[in-house]
């Protein structure tokens, strides 16, 4: 009876400690696509900018 309750206990601390694992590889995970996103409407942004630059100076 008292294996089987430690058994339950270590079962019980892994799945906390996986969830755990798991919440902070789902932030870090959304974090990087964050930033990914970022870097892209900023290059987007800046391509738009240099666009109207050059139809301005051919203008």
């Amino acid at each position: 009876m008292e294996t089987t309750l430690k058994l339950i206990l270590e079962a019980l601390y892994c799945l906390v400690a996986l969830g755990i694992f798991g919440f902070i590889l789902a932030l870090t995970y959304t974090d990087i696509k964050k930033d990914q996103r970022d870097e892209e409407i900023a290059w987007h942004r800046e391509e738009e900018y240099h666009r109207k630059q050059m139809e301005s100076f051919l203008k």
